[in-house]
């Protein structure tokens, strides 16, 4: 055991640095992170086989949701093998693998409690904080030439700023349960406030469709749980609407939300957009099965572009067509049978367990992965690293504490 407990100390420690850090850093998006981020995965896989074979009848822990994630895995190493850039297949294939090391880690070393809630309250303080950020440096840049309407803390794009919020308010909603500590409550409930007014402040329509769906979904299962009584639910919802109309006497969100019908002010118009998707379905019929080959859609969308769209797009701005066309028509149905099942068992999860934690942890879980799945029809935050690897996580963490 001696020699088990440092070994633990090491990953859980990497693992936080990097859930941590990778949102912190732009999203991860630049090659730095990305690598850094591989060789900690990697490092710390290594760390768990050598925990293995020092702790005897050391169990590995099976949730049910490794057969769509490996289904998935064999998909894109099926396309790769059809690739108009191997090269840049094997890349993606590369921190696809890194991805499943994550959440298979995850799911094994995270889970007793004490684990379960240093991970948890390390993704809402990374919210949290970042939150803080967008704000502060939406603040003090007001009236100045470098001001923007909308808000997107340390992130390039606002769009994956909310997604990264999606993930986080959910597990936050669900954390306040387990809290009992009134001052810690206090905080938390101050922080989801924060994170709620970034997500606004976003301007983005996507993450407040995800958001808005899985916190209604969220609140539905735990009045049915019967942990939110008849009068708390009316008020909550009565509170949600008179907040929302206090907020909308800002002019960025008013202007934005009237977009809803007349979309203009957006550099990728809905229209635009349309024509994107358009142009990924030619790509999907011309390779239905094997795709173009995971990873390759920047390269293969080009010779497909409709007319009227100029720029170059790298991503298709809708997850599932954009993976549906570098992996085959397959996809589609691998990924739905991924979410159900997570959904399934964090639910399951949620309305038979006694542990306030494990309750507050597999709902928010559950939550999250739905609100960035949503937002995934309309953007490309399954392409964020950190955003992924939260995604990730979030199964991990579902599976770990699976009832």
């Amino acid at each position: 055991m001696s020699a088990i407990q440092p070994l633990d100390s090491i990953i859980i420690g990497s693992f936080i640095l990097v859930l941590a850090l990778s949102p912190l850093a732009r999203g991860a998006v630049d090659v730095t992170s990305i690598c850094i981020i591989v060789i900690f995965t990697i490092t710390s896989f290594l760390l768990f086989l050598i925990r293995l074979t020092l702790k005897e009848n050391q169990e590995i822990k099976l949730s049910g949701l490794e057969l769509p994630l490996l289904s998935l895995f064999l998909l894109g190493t099926i396309s790769s093998f059809f690739s108009i850039y191997p090269a840049q297949s094997r890349r993606e294939l590369g921190f696809f693998f890194c991805c499943l090391l994550f959440f298979f880690i995850v799911q094994n070393l995270f889970s007793d409690r004490k684990r379960i809630y240093l991970l948890s309250l390390t993704i809402i303080i990374t919210g949290i904080t970042l939150s803080i950020l967008g704000l502060f440096c939406y603040a003090i840049s007001m009236g100045t030439p470098s001001w923007e309407a909308s808000l997107s803390s340390t992130y390039v794009n606002r769009n994956h700023f909310a997604g990264y919020l999606e993930l986080c308010l959910p597990l936050s909603l669900g954390m306040v349960e387990y809290i009992t500590d009134k001052g810690k409550k206090v905080l938390l409930i101050y922080g989801i406030i924060l994170m709620v007014i970034s997500l606004l402040l976003s301007l983005s329509r996507g993450g407040w469709i995800g958001g808005s769906l899985s916190l209604f979904f969220m609140a539905f299962l735990a009045k049915k749980r019967g942990l939110l009584s008849r009068r708390i639910w009316i008020v909550s919802v009565v509170g949600f609407i008179l907040f929302l109309t206090s907020v909308l006497g800002l002019n960025s969100i008013a202007e934005r939300i009237s977009t809803f019908e007349n979309i203009f002010k957006d550099p990728v118009n809905f229209d635009t957009r349309v024509k994107v998707w358009k142009g990924t379905l030619e790509i999907i019929q011309k390779n239905p099965f094997s795709g173009t080959g995971i990873g390759t859609f920047a390269y293969a969308f080009p010779s497909h572009r409709p007319l009227g769209v100029t720029q170059r797009y790298l991503y298709a701005h809708n997850d599932f067509l954009h993976f549906t066309s570098e992996m085959g028509i397959f996809f589609l149905p691998l990924f739905l049978w991924l979410l159900f099942s997570a959904l399934r068992i964090g639910i399951n999860t949620f309305f038979k367990t006694k542990s306030r934690l494990k309750r507050g942890v597999s709902l928010g879980c559950s939550m999250g992965i739905l609100a960035l799945s949503i937002h995934s029809i309309f953007d490309f935050n399954l392409h964020i690293p950190a955003n992924l690897l939260l995604f990730f996580t979030f199964l991990g963490m579902i599976g770990a504490i699976r009832k």
